[in-house]
C-alpha cells in the first residue's frame, strides 16, 4: 500500500465510490427530468438541452486542471473539495428560479464532478498495491456503470412523488456526509515538493477544449456556429501553446505524453468510448422507430450495456493483475467490435434476444477493455503526477464520448438518405472498426512504463 498508511485501501475506495457514483448518476438522472424542467420554465427543447450539454462541456474542460490541482494541493483535499462543490451546485440547481440559473448551477456541479473524476483513479492507484490495482480500478468502472444504470429508475421514482427539484436536492445530505467521510477515509500524501499550478494554462486549455467540443457537437446541425467555435478553439490553442512554452510547470506535461505507454493508452481509451457512443446515441431511435418498443422497453433494453460492463470490469481487473493487461485488453476490444458489428446487422426482423445478445457482448467487451487499460496508464505515471494522469485519462474518455456522438450522428445522417437501417449500419460499422483499433493498440503498447510501480 502506498504512502505509508496501514489502513486498508478499501476505506479510501469507499469514499471514492460515493463521489464517482454521485457524479455519474447526476449525469444521467437529469435526462429523465428534462420534460418536467421544460414544462416548468416554458422552455424549448433546445433550451433545456443546455442543462445537459453544459455539464459535459465544463467537465471535459476542467478535468486536466483538476488533475494538476490534485498534484499541487493533494488528492484528498481536491477530491473532498470537489464533492463539496458538487453538493453546492446541486443545492443551487434545486433552488434555481430560472433556466439560465439552472444552467449556471449545472456548471458549478460539473466543476465539482471534474475534481472527483480526475482524482478517483489517482487515489486508487496510490493506495492499492500493484497486484490489486487492476481489480480496484475495475470496481471503479463498475461503480460508474452502476451510476449510469441507476439514473433512469431513481429519477423516475423521485419524479413519481416530487418535483424535478428533488433530483438535485437529494444530493445535499449525501454530499455533505460523503465529504466528511472522504476527509477521514482517504489517506493524505506524504509531504514533498509539489509543482506550481499553471492557472493561465488551465484557463486557456479550458477555453480551447470547451470551444472545440462545442464545434464538434454543433457541426452536424449548425455549420456556421461550428466554424465560429472551431476558429475560437484554434486561437485558444495557439495562445495555450505560447503560454505553456513559458510555464515553469506546464499543465499539459510533454513528458507524460511522450511516454508510449501513456499516450497509446489514452488514445485507446478515446477510441473505445467513441466506438460505444455510436451505439449509445442511436439505439433509442432504432428500438423506437424500427423495433417499435415503448419507453419502458427501451429503458430496460438500454440497461443491458452498463450492467454487462459492471459485472465484467472487476473480473478483467483481476485477470490483468495476475496475468498481465494485454490479453484482457485485446479480448475486450475484439468483443466490443464484435458486439457493434453484430448490432449493425440488425433490422426490423431481428429478434430482440439477438439484439440483447449484441448489447451484452458490447458491454462485456468494454468491461474487459477499460480496467486493464486504465491500470497500465496509471501504473506508468510517477507518483507526483498521478492527478495529472487521472485528468488526462478522464479527458480522453469525455472527448471520446463527444466524438462518438458527433461522428455517429453524422454517419447516420449520411446513410439515412437511403434508409434508417442503412444509416444505422454505417454508424455502427465504423464504431466496430474503432473498437477493434482500440483493442489492437494493446499489441503495440508497452505493458509497463518507466514509472511502473
Amino acid at each position: 500500500m502506498a504512502e505509508g498508511s496501514t489502513r486498508s485501501p478499501w476505506w479510501g475506495f469507499s469514499a471514492v465510490s460515493v463521489g464517482v457514483f454521485m457524479a455519474t448518476l447526476d449525469g444521467s438522472i437529469v435526462n429523465v427530468a428534462l420534460p418536467a424542467i421544460r414544462g416548468h420554465f416554458g422552455a424549448s427543447i433546445g433550451g433545456v438541452e443546455a442543462v445537459v450539454s453544459v455539464y459535459l462541456l465544463v467537465v471535459s474542460a476542467a478535468l486536466l486542471a483538476a488533475g494538476r490541482l490534485g498534484d499541487v494541493l493533494g488528492r484528498r483535499r481536491v477530491f473532498t473539495g470537489g464533492m463539496l462543490l458538487f453538493t453546492l451546485g446541486s443545492g443551487l440547481c434545486g433552488f434555481a428560479w430560472s433556466l439560465p440559473v439552472l444552467v449556471a448551477a449545472r456548471g458549478v456541479q460539473a466543476l465539482g464532478a471534474a475534481a472527483m473524476m480526475a482524482m478517483a483513479p489517482a487515489i486508487v492507484t496510490s493506495t492499492f498495491p500493484r497486484e490489486r490495482r487492476g481489480q480496484a480500478l475495475g470496481i471503479v468502472s463498475s461503480v460508474v456503470a452502476a451510476g449510469l444504470t441507476a439514473g433512469a429508475p431513481i429519477g423516475g421514482a423521485i419524479l413519481s412523488f416530487a418535483s424535478w427539484h428533488a433530483i438535485f436536492l437529494v444530493n445535499l445530505p449525501v454530499g455533505v456526509a460523503g465529504a466528511i467521510w472522504a476527509s477521514r477515509a482517504i489517506p493524505d500524501e506524504e509531504p514533498g515538493e509539489r509543482p506550481p499550478f499553471d492557472g493561465l494554462g488551465a484557463l486557456w486549455l479550458g477555453i480551447a477544449l470547451a470551444t472545440a467540443i462545442g464545434a464538434v457537437e454543433m457541426a452536424p446541425h449548425q455549420g456556421k456556429w461550428a466554424l465560429a467555435l472551431l476558429a475560437a478553439a484554434v486561437v485558444a490553442a495557439a495562445i495555450l501553446w505560447r503560454v505553456e512554452r513559458r510555464a515553469a510547470a506546464p499543465l499539459v506535461d510533454p513528458e507524460l505524453l511522450g511516454d508510449g505507454t501513456i499516450s497509446i493508452g489514452l488514445l485507446a481509451a478515446l477510441l473505445s468510448y467513441a466506438a460505444i457512443f455510436h451505439q449509445t446515441l442511436l439505439s433509442p431511435f432504432f428500438l423506437s422507430d424500427v423495433k417499435g418498443l415503448g419507453q419502458a422497453g427501451i429503458a430496460a433494453t438500454l440497461t443491458v450495456v452498463p450492467i454487462a460492463l459492471m459485472l465484467t470490469s472487476p473480473v478483467a481487473g483481476w485477470i490483468s493483475d495476475r496475468h498481465g493487461a494485454r490479453i484482457p485488453q485485446v479480448l475486450g476490444g475484439l468483443m466490443l467490435a464484435a458486439g457493434l458489428a453484430w448490432l449493425a446487422t440488425a433490422d426490423g426482423t431481428t429478434p430482440m434476444p439477438s439484439i440483447v445478445a449484441g448489447l451484452v457482448l458490447e458491454g462485456a467487451g468494454m468491461g474487459f477493455f477499460q480496467p486493464p487499460n486504465n491500470s497500465v496508464v496509471m501504473g506508468a505515471l510517477p507518483a507526483s503526477k498521478l492527478g495529472s494522469g487521472g485528468g488526462l485519462l478522464a479527458t480522453s474518455r469525455n472527448v471520446g464520448m463527444v466524438l462518438g456522438v458527433a461522428t455517429g450522428g453524422a454517419l447516420f445522417e449520411a446513410g439515412e438518405r437511403t434508409s434508417f437501417v442503412a444509416g444505422w449500419r454505417l454508424a455502427l460499422g465504423v464504431g466496430a472498426a474503432l473498437g477493434l483499433a482500440a483493442g489492437l493498440l494493446a499489441l503495440v503498447k508497452p505493458e509497463g512504463g518507466r514509472a511502473e510501480r
